[in-house]
């Protein structure tokens, strides 16, 4: 049954008419969150120099991040088939959005707009679920045991190499790496595997990188649809004592003052899709 869905801001672009870059789309028993991939500012391409409200004043607008999770949601919401199949067409509706307004791929202010998605589907106590990158799933059981979560493959299989290039995100010679070299591109092997991480970007090679799986739940067991913004909340006693015994502004509430008390680990903008068995 659902319970609850939000999108939370990010707390430090409050007040300054920054894009929502998280979009959903969510029934009662099916539910997509898509998390716009982050834009370089408009003529700016060493961030070294440059303070963070430069960095907001020449953030796009409109955000190619936002038009991508608003393209997935909206594709979403209107194709039947496997969770996959919908993921698949929500990347090809992303290519047209690029042919549209992106020509060549600089992968700098120029670079294709994308957003990584996860989705689920409930019926008869099954679970179904598909995802890309870091946006999420995580099940408890009625006690807030955690039964179930996705992982992050740019946490688990990029990032550690990325870590490694020893050039400044700040440097555009780093982001190009890590967005030409590092996101949708199963051809980048290291000791063996595959180091890349995926995108809805439009690129086929996207596909490669889509997860799914099904599982059974229980009576009782509470399912989380999140973007990353709330990983560093999903194992907080408190908030799992929130969604225990759920109540609305009591949890509006608690997010908030997390994000007060440390914007840097919980202000990031973030959202959840709550429902229960």
């Amino acid at each position: 049954m659902f319970i609850y869905k939000n999108t939370f801001d990010n707390v430090k672009t409050i007040n300054c008419n920054f894009p929502v870059e998280d979009q959903f789309y969510v029934l009662e028993n099916e539910a997509i969150i898509a998390d716009g991939i982050t834009r370089d500012p408009v003529g700016i391409r060493d961030f070294s120099n440059h303070t963070f409200q430069e960095f907001l004043d020449k953030y796009p607008r409109p955000s190619g991040a936002e038009l991508a999770a608003k393209e997935i949601v909206n594709t979403f919401s209107k194709i039947n088939g496997s969770l996959k199949d919908k993921l698949i067409k929500c990347n090809e509706s992303v290519k047209k959005l690029n042919d549209c307004y992106i020509g060549k791929c600089d992968y700098l202010e120029n670079d294709y707009y994308g957003a990584v998605a996860s989705c689920i589907h409930i019926e008869d106590n099954v679970l179904d679920y598909a995802y890309i990158c870091d946006c999420g799933l995580i099940v408890y059981d009625k006690d807030g045991n955690v039964k179930f979560q996705t992982g992050d493959d740019k946490e688990i299989y990029s990032d550690p190499y990325i870590n490694q290039i020893g050039i400044p995100w700040n440097l555009p010679e780093a982001r190009v790496i890590v967005r030409r070299d590092y996101r949708n591109n199963p051809d980048n092997i290291k000791d063996g595997k595959i180091v890349s991480y995926g995108a809805l970007t439009g690129e086929e090679s996207a596909i490669k990188f889509i997860r799914c799986g099904r599982l059974k739940i229980s009576a009782g067991d509470i399912i989380v649809l999140y973007s990353d913004g709330f990983t560093n909340f999903l194992y907080d006693d408190e908030f799992i004592s929130h969604l225990l015994n759920f109540n609305e502004e009591q949890f509006e509430k608690y997010v908030d003052e997390k994000q007060v008390s440390d914007s840097d680990k919980y202000g990031k903008e973030k959202t959840l899709v709550l429902f229960k068995n």
